[in-house]
C-alpha cells in the first residue's frame, strides 16, 4: 500500500462490458442517464441513478487520448444527493490537453447491488488561437475614412467594423477613443474578428466597450474611470478578453447578458474600490451566472490581476475553470462562486487579504465543486464563507488567516472531501468550529493544521478537542492528518497584521525538514509526478517549480504537464497506509 489507501491495479482494462442492472431494494442502485462536457483544459462527467439511500455506491474513473493504450486514474466522481443535482454522480478530470479526444470509462458499484461499466468520449475545448491567412488592418481614433492600410488607417472602430470579417486581425493604435464602440460582427469558430492593441502605447476607449458577437477577440486595450468598463449584449459565446488594462473602473469585466466558453485571461484590473471598506459592490470579473439568461457556462478564467474591486472573480455557472489569478487587496470576496452549478474548478489561485472571505458559498446551488492548490491569506472572516452549501472538494491548499479561521460557521466542511491541505492560524486560534452531523458526505483526512497556543482548536456541536487526537477519537476524521508549526515549516511566511493589512506577494513554499513534507495523501489526476516518497502538504510540492500567478510572460498557455502512467484504484475512504 501507498499513502491515501492506494493499492495498485494488476488487471488492466481491455473490454468493458455493460451489465443489465436487475431490480434491487432501494440501497441497491439503478443507473440512469450519463452527461459529459468540458472547458480547456477540464473534463466534467454527472451520472444520474436511483436508489442507493445509503448513499454507499461509488463510481471510480480511468481517461485516456482516444487510440492510446495505457488507461490513467483520475477521482472518483462524488456523490451528490441534492434539489439542483439530484440523485446521482458528477465530477472532473483536470490538467488534460487542450483540443484533444479523450476516452473516459466509468465504473460503478454498490455493494448492496447494481454495477455498470460505461465509455464515454469527449473532446477539450480549443485553446483559443489568433486566427492566420486573413487580414491586417490598422486603425486609429477618429469618426470615419481610411482603408485600414499603415498609410491610411481606418478613423475610429465603427469605420473599421464596416468591412470586418472572420480571420480578420484590427490592429489599433494609441490613442483615445471615444464614444462606447460595440464589437458586434462575429467571426466564426476558430477564426476569431480579433481587435488587437498595435503595441505602439495606450489604446484607451474612454467610455468603455461592449461584446455584442460570438468569436469576437479584443487585446491589449485600456478602460478607464468607467462604472461598467466593458458589457455583454445579445449572449455572445466564445469571446476572448485578454491582455486588456482596466483602471479606476466599478465594474471591469461585466457578462451583463454573456453567452458561454468565454476566455479571459491575462488582463490587469486595478478598480476603484478602497480594500479596507468592507464594500460588497464593483467586481473585478462578473460571470453573472446568477443572473443571466445566456448560462454562464463552460468559461476559462485565468492568470488575471485583480485588486481594489469588491469580488475579484464572481458567480460562475457550471463546468467553469478558474486557475491562475492573483487577486489581493480586495473590500469584499476574493473569488465568490456563488450560484455556481456543477463542476467549477478553482486551482493555484493566490489571494491575499480578501477583507470579507477567500472562497463564498452563498449559496452553493450545485456540485461538486473543486479547490486545487490555492493560496489564501488574511481575511477579516472565513476563509470558506459557508451560508448555504453542498459537496465540495479541498485538495492541496494552503489557507492562513491571523488568528481564528472560523469567523461565523464552518458547517459546510462536514460535507467536503478535504485531503493535503494546510490550514494555519498566524497568531493562534480555532481551526474549525463546526456544528451538525458526521455523515456519508464528510470525509476529512492527511491535512495539516497550526494552531499555535489555541485550547480549543477544533469544536463541533459545543464540544471543545484540545488536540488532533481527540478531534479524531471523538468523529473518525483526519485519522492521518498532522500538526505542523508555520514558524518551522515556513519561516519566510509574511503577515504583517490582520486583514485589512496589506500581505506582500509571496510563495508559502515548505523548508527542509517540515513534517507537511511526504506527508499527504495520492490522489490520481491531482499530484502524479510528486517528488519523494509521497505528496507534500500544501499548495507547493517540496522542489517542484513554482507557479506563475496573474498575466503570463507566454501565451498561448504553455501546455499542462500531463499525468504519469501509474494506474491505481482509489477512494475517497479514509484508511491506513502500510
Amino acid at each position: 500500500m501507498v499513502p491515501g489507501g492506494l493499492a495498485f491495479l494488476v488487471v488492466g482494462i481491455a473490454t468493458i462490458l455493460v451489465h443489465p442492472v436487475p431490480s434491487f431494494a432501494q440501497n441497491g442502485v439503478t443507473p440512469g442517464q450519463t452527461r459529459i462536457y468540458s472547458t480547456i483544459y477540464s473534463v466534467g462527467v454527472e451520472w444520474d441513478l436511483s436508489g442507493d439511500v445509503n448513499h454507499n455506491a461509488t463510481v471510480n474513473v480511468q481517461y485516456r487520448i482516444q487510440g492510446a493504450s495505457a488507461w490513467k486514474s483520475a477521482l472518483p466522481l462524488v456523490r451528490v444527493d441534492n434539489t439542483y443535482n439530484g440523485n446521482g454522480f458528477a465530477g472532473s478530470i483536470l490538467f488534460l490537453n487542450p483540443d484533444t479526444t479523450y476516452e473516459v470509462v466509468l465504473n460503478l458499484s454498490d455493494p448492496d447491488g447494481g454495477a455498470e461499466n460505461r465509455i464515454l468520449t469527449v473532446a477539450t475545448r480549443l485553446l483559443p488561437m489568433l486566427p492566420t491567412g486573413g487580414r491586417t488592418f490598422h486603425v486609429v481614433p477618429g469618426s470615419g475614412g481610411g482603408d485600414g492600410s499603415v498609410t491610411n488607417p481606418f478613423k475610429g472602430i465603427a469605420a473599421a467594423q464596416a468591412v470586418a470579417q472572420p480571420r480578420d486581425i484590427f490592429l489599433v493604435h494609441a490613442g483615445s477613443y471615444s464614444g462606447r464602440p460595440t464589437f458586434s460582427v462575429p467571426g466564426v469558430a476558430r477564426n476569431y474578428i480579433v481587435w488587437k492593441g498595435a503595441g505602439d502605447g495606450e489604446a484607451l476607449f474612454v467610455d468603455g466597450l461592449n461584446f455584442g458577437a460570438s468569436h469576437v477577440w479584443v487585446e491589449g486595450l485600456t478602460v478607464r474611470n468607467q462604472a461598467y468598463a466593458t458589457f455583454s449584449l445579445n449572449c455572445p459565446s466564445d469571446v476572448v478578453v485578454s491582455k486588456n488594462f482596466f483602471f479606476n473602473n466599478h465594474y471591469s469585466i461585466y457578462l451583463q447578458r454573456g453567452g458561454e466558453g468565454w476566455y479571459i485571461a491575462d488582463n490587469t484590473i486595478v478598480g476603484d474600490v478602497d480594500p479596507a471598506s468592507g464594500s460588497l459592490d464593483g467586481e473585478g470579473i462578473e460571470l453573472n451566472g446568477s443572473f443571466s439568461a445566456c448560462g454562464a457556462n463552460n468559461h476559462t478564467v485565468a492568470h488575471n490581476s485583480i485588486t481594489r474591486v469588491a469580488d475579484g472573480i464572481s458567480t460562475p455557472g457550471t463546468n467553469v475553470d478558474i486557475f491562475g489569478n492573483d487577486i489581493f487587496d480586495v473590500s469584499d470576496d476574493g473569488i465568490e462562486t456563488d450560484d455556481g452549478r456543477t463542476n467549477v474548478r478553482v486551482w493555484r489561485n493566490r489571494i491575499h487579504n480578501a477583507y470579507h472571505n477567500g472562497f463564498s458559498f452563498q449559496p452553493q446551488t450545485g456540485a461538486p465543486w473543486y479547490f486545487i492548490r490555492n493560496q489564501v491569506m488574511n481575511n477579516t472572516e472565513d476563509i470558506n464563507k459557508y451560508r448555504q452549501w453542498d459537496r465540495a472538494v479541498f485538495l492541496h491548499n494552503t489557507f492562513v488567516h491571523w488568528q481564528d479561521l472560523t469567523y461565523v460557521r464552518e458547517d459546510g466542511q462536514l460535507m467536503s472531501i478535504s485531503r493535503n491541505n494546510l490550514w494555519i492560524s498566524v497568531l493562534g486560534g480555532r481551526i474549525w468550529g463546526l456544528s451538525g452531523s458526521i455523515d456519508w458526505r464528510t470525509d476529512l483526512n492527511y491535512d495539516g493544521f497550526d494552531w499555535g497556543g489555541s485550547a480549543s482548536p477544533f469544536q463541533l456541536n459545543g464540544v471543545n478537542y484540545s488536540s488532533l487526537a481527540s478531534f479524531t477519537s471523538s468523529t473518525g476524521q483526519e485519522a492521518r492528518g498532522i500538526r505542523i508549526s508555520h514558524q518551522t515549516c515556513i519561516p519566510a511566511m509574511n503577515v504583517p497584521g490582520n486583514s485589512p493589512t496589506t500581505v506582500p506577494p509571496q510563495y508559502l513554499t515548505l523548508a527542509a525538514g517540515c513534517p507537511a513534507i511526504d506527508a499527504g495523501a495520492v490522489l490520481p489526476n491531482i499530484n502524479d509526478g510528486f517528488l519523494g516518497g509521497a505528496p507534500d502538504l500544501g499548495a507547493y510540492e517540496y522542489g517542484a517549480p513554482l507557479p506563475i500567478y496573474g498575466p503570463r510572460p507566454l501565451n498561448p498557455d504553455p501546455a499542462p504537464a500531463p499525468p504519469t502512467n501509474l494506474k491505481v484504484s482509489w477512494s475517497f475512504a479514509c484508511s491506513s497506509a502500510g
